[in-house]
């Protein structure tokens, strides 16, 4: 009688059945390396659902941002600072990205509404002012910001909440932020004195969306006295009625000056329809981009972790899968189909995968709600209201599903490979290598390298393109590919540099030969190991050289305004008197020139900071003149109308010689990087700058700036009315200096390109002289980019008919000040530096480089040491059976323990050296794609890592390999 090889209907659900059963059985049964899979899993996911639900609890809604801006109101007025009627405001009024779009040239007869008086019918109004009023602290007077309304309304409900205490009763009492009540040290009860009254504080209010911290006084209009209100700037008109406000509501405003904030807006935007041609900029659509850039930031650091877990996963997985290979081979032996075999134990990476997944998804979904409520409690405004994301927690379980069953593929399928009869006699053979695994990483490493070169090639040819910035995400994304891709080619030629490493090892001592010979036959283990700990290091690699990149490339870039513990303290400033006029628009009604005793400052400077401090008097020639201001001043009376200037107001520079031009590229970087007439003391003429660009003095004056003595010759020249360059940038080929005046305004005068070529220009503007004269010069340069073109002597400066002032005091003290120094230096020098003046001392860039990176390393360290310590305790669970074979023969205990450390420090080392490689390469290849970069490699921290975690991976290997060992059955080798 024939067989019937015919499938049996249902058979495939009857052997999945039999193989989720069998797998369960075997998670049960190893319950340690089962619970160290799902942890492995559960991490990463745990990880990015905390991320989920925190990250898009800092977003608001539409719904959090109409109730924290505009309480219960329909919406408000505010200026739209348009200069015509043309002008069109976003969706969000100013809740939102872009405050109008459009609106063509100024027109001289536009003249905007004010918001109170452009109240549509049907509506009453909350008059909202913002202002400040002053409070003595010390010699100080302090600034408080004062919200001017009925913040106690019941129409802004949702926008102010009343924490503590009551409403006030009488006009003598008021309310603030716990911020304002723990900054100047106050309790419910107590009195504060301010430049609009005396008020006790007897309730608290939190502003919602701005948290509890802020320092905020709130006051109603009849509190305010005629003087305060008079400056008041134009107020900001909540609407309160039925009636929703709309599109047509808005441009109708619009064509006013007057910009809208509408509930009904924000929550229903209007069609592209209504909108017109300009939708795709009057809508607000930020929050989707943030989100988009939130997700696929969030997606990067997750393939990296998922990563790590699914090799140290797979890892796992193939050490429970040779523990189970004759239960395997007695299935098989039986009548089992090698996919039988294969989806046995792919069950168990579905069973656990699910089992990770559902508890890293469940607990960082809890750990962020926890996180959420109890920042939200504390009064802080990082998140904006708690945010539930089911369905990405849903997703992440899919994806840990994924990884578990990703991680026990390979064994599965190594497994379903193995000959039954080898398997059943328990026999150990050594891994048959594949040439496939060399050949595949060889093709990954080319194509790796092609996506990055071909990244580099294409940014460098967009260079100045108008379309570059369209095209860099695609670019960047081509690098990050080819990251991922060097890592798995690394991993896959592993096997092949561990055949390699491991050919000429007889001059070895013995636990390294054995250690090495054990690598090199069991490949299923170390391969797994050694990229486990690779995709460890490969992050921090990457993280290392960025750090350590960009925070270089900030150094160079550092503005130094003075020399180290130096300050600048300004003898004359523009004050703009700048106002809130409402809805977080300033305005300014005229300019003024505040001058400062140079005696009385230099008097209290030297009695807040005693004798260490050493001060020099800087005389030059003003940056900005009377006559300026005055033309300011005009400007700002003329209602939006551009007046030209009926005189000249000259400015000073030195005349750049023919031939030290700094010639930009199309990214407007200097075509050569390193010439030096792009460099040095004001080789931006634009700079901000407090030092006098021109300092009329002698020695005193230049070794004060210069921070040393002068040289013999610059101190000749100086005595001989001559003038010390900053910069040779300036210096003529005759050895002299040319200073020239210029009008500013006269736009026919200025010579920023060259006629000639429009595509070339240069660093420094080219100005047509009014007055030019000649002095002999001499360089003697600062040892910092200090913005001063030189010193000149009191005869030179009058040969060239300069006028010149007082203009700065030097203040050098011999150590940083602490904070509390800082705020008493503050509050000393306002009586002469009055409330806008400030004493910062220069501390130059950032010189925390070396912690950061440390701190860098050492969390790399924890990283790789838990991957490597992880690999290491599957492997020496894996090789118990060698090690009872070495035991057997007379390996004492010592020596056990040497090959343990051995094993360790091969892969740990092996791995890190490949990780650190495999994040730097690419980290560099993105630096050197923009042009002038810093790109640095801090050696001594990544071979820091590449040591000390192999060191310390050993020692802990050396320390867990027990002495005793449980006796176990002999074993045949075949």
């Amino acid at each position: 009688m024939a067989l019937d090889l015919k499938p049996v209907k249902g058979g495939g659900q009857h052997r999945l059945k039999v193989a989720l059963k069998m797998a369960w059985r075997d998670i049960r049964r190893h319950r340690g390396r089962s619970a160290l899979i799902v942890a492995l899993i559960a991490l990463p996911i745990f990880a990015m659902s905390f991320a989920a639900t925190a990250g898009m609890s800092t977003m608001p809604t539409n719904a959090e941002t109409v109730t924290t801006q505009l309480g219960q109101t329909q919406g408000r007025l505010g200026t739209l600072g348009a200069q015509n009627a043309k002008a069109i405001q976003s969706i969000g009024g100013d809740t939102g990205y872009g405050g109008w779009h459009g609106g063509g040239e100024p027109d001289p007869n536009f003249v905007p509404t004010a918001p109170m008086d452009a109240v549509p019918a049907g509506f009453t109004v909350l008059p909202w002012h913002s202002t400040t009023v002053h409070t003595a602290v010390g010699k100080a007077q302090v600034e408080v910001n004062t919200t001017v309304t009925d913040v106690l309304n019941p129409a802004f409900k949702g926008k102010y909440t009343l924490l503590d205490g009551a409403a006030p009763a009488t006009a003598s009492q008021a309310l603030a932020t716990r911020g304002l009540l723990e900054r100047f040290d106050l309790a419910l009860g107590d009195e504060l004195t301010t430049s609009a009254g005396t008020f006790a504080i007897v309730g608290t209010i939190r502003p919602e969306g701005q948290g509890d911290g802020e320092s905020y006084l709130f006051l109603t209009p009849e509190q305010l006295s005629a003087a305060l209100t008079q400056n008041l700037g134009p107020a900001t008109a909540y609407l309160v009625g039925e009636r929703a406000l709309r599109w047509d509501d808005a441009k109708e405003l619009n064509a006013q000056g007057v910009v809208l904030s509408s509930r009904s807006l924000i929550l229903d935007p209007p069609s592209k329809a209504e909108l017109g041609a300009d939708a795709e900029i009057l809508q607000n659509g930020w929050r989707s981009s943030a989100m988009v850039q939130m997700f696929l930031m969030g997606g990067l650091i997750g393939v990296l972790a998922l990563l790590e877990v699914g090799l140290l996963a797979g890892a796992a997985f193939a050490v429970g899968a040779r523990k189970q290979q004759r239960d395997l081979a007695l299935l098989a032996a039986s009548g089992a189909e090698s996919s039988m075999v294969r989806t046995t134990v792919t069950a168990s990476g579905l069973w656990l995968g699910l089992a990770g997944g559902v508890i890293g998804a469940v607990l960082g979904t809890i750990a962020a709600v926890i996180t959420v409520l109890v920042v939200r409690n504390q009064g802080l405004t990082i998140f904006t209201g708690l945010h539930l994301m089911w369905l990405p927690a849903l997703g992440l379980i899919l994806v840990g599903v994924v990884a578990g069953l990703v991680a026990a593929m390979v064994p599965a399928r190594a497994v379903a490979k193995q000959a039954t009869l080898s398997a059943l006699k328990s026999g150990r053979t050594a891994d048959a290598p594949s040439k496939w695994g060399t050949r595949i990483g060889g093709g990954l490493l080319l194509l790796s390298a092609t996506l990055m070169a071909a990244s580099s090639i294409a940014t460098i040819s967009l260079r100045g393109n108008k379309d570059q910035y369209l095209w860099a995400p695609w670019l960047a994304g081509a690098v990050v590919v080819g990251a991922v891709l060097l890592v798995f080619a690394l991993i896959f030629m592993t096997g092949r540099l561990i055949e390699l490493l491991t050919t000429r090892t007889s001059w070895l001592p013995l636990p390294l030969r054995l250690a090495a010979r054990d690598a090199a036959r069991n490949r299923g283990r170390t391969v797994p190991a050694v990229a486990a700990v690779l995709a460890a290091a490969t992050l921090s690699g990457a993280l290392m050289v960025g750090t350590a990149s960009t925070m270089a490339d900030a150094s160079d870039k550092y503005t130094w305004q003075a020399n180290l513990n130096q300050s600048v303290l300004l003898l004359n400033y523009v004050d703009y008197n700048y106002v809130d006029v409402g809805g977080g628009a300033m305005s300014s009604n005229a300019a003024t020139m505040v001058t400062v005793d140079a005696e009385d400052a230099n008097t209290l400077l030297k009695e807040a900071l005693g004798a260490g401090v050493r001060t020099q008097l800087l005389r030059g020639v003003p940056d900005t003149s009377k006559c300026e201001i005055d033309q300011q001043n005009e400007q700002m009376k003329s209602t939006g109308q551009e007046l030209r200037p009926t005189v000249a107001c000259p400015r000073w520079l030195l005349a750049e010689p023919v031939g030290n031009s700094c010639e930009l590229g199309k990214d407007w970087k200097p075509v050569n990087l390193d010439d030096w007439r792009c460099t040095g003391a004001l080789a931006d003429s634009g700079l901000t700058r407090n030092l006098p660009t021109f300092v009329v003095g002698g020695e005193a004056e230049l070794a004060a700036l210069l921070g040393r003595a002068p040289s013999a010759e610059a101190r000749k020249t100086l005595a001989t009315g001559g003038m010390v360059l900053a910069n040779k940038v300036y210096l003529q080929p005759d050895d002299t200096a040319t200073v020239i005046s210029y009008d500013p305004s006269d736009e026919e005068n200025f010579q920023g390109y060259d006629p000639t070529s429009p595509d070339t220009n240069y660093m420094r503007h080219q100005w047509k002289a009014l007055t030019s004269h000649s002095i002999p010069a001499v360089v003697d340069a600062p040892e910092k980019p200090l913005p001063y073109f030189g010193i000149m002597s009191p005869d030179a400066a009058a040969a060239a008919g300069m006028p010149v002032s007082d203009q700065a005091l030097l203040a050098t003290i011999p150590e940083p000040l602490a904070p509390a120094e800082r705020d008493q230096l503050q509050s000393a020098m306002t009586p002469v530096l009055g409330q806008n003046g400030y004493t910062n001392f220069e501390t130059g860039p950032a010189t925390n480089m070396a912690i950061i990176l440390w701190v860098i390393v050492i969390g790399g360290a924890l990283i790789t040491l838990s991957a490597a310590g992880i690999t290491a305790g599957l492997a020496l669970a894996d090789g118990r059976n060698d090690h009872a074979t070495l035991a057997s023969v007379g390996a004492d205990t010592k020596l056990r323990k040497a090959i343990s450390g051995s094993q360790m420090l091969m892969t740990a080392l092996l791995g890190t050296v490949l990780g650190v490689i495999a994040g730097a390469i690419p980290t560099v290849v993105v630096l050197s794609q923009q042009r002038g970069a810093a790109i640095v490699v801090p050696w001594l921290q990544l071979g820091a890592l590449a040591v000390l975690v192999p060191l310390f991976g050993a020692g802990a290997a050396w320390v867990l390999t027990k002495g005793k060992l449980p006796l176990t059955r002999r074993q045949t080798l075949a």
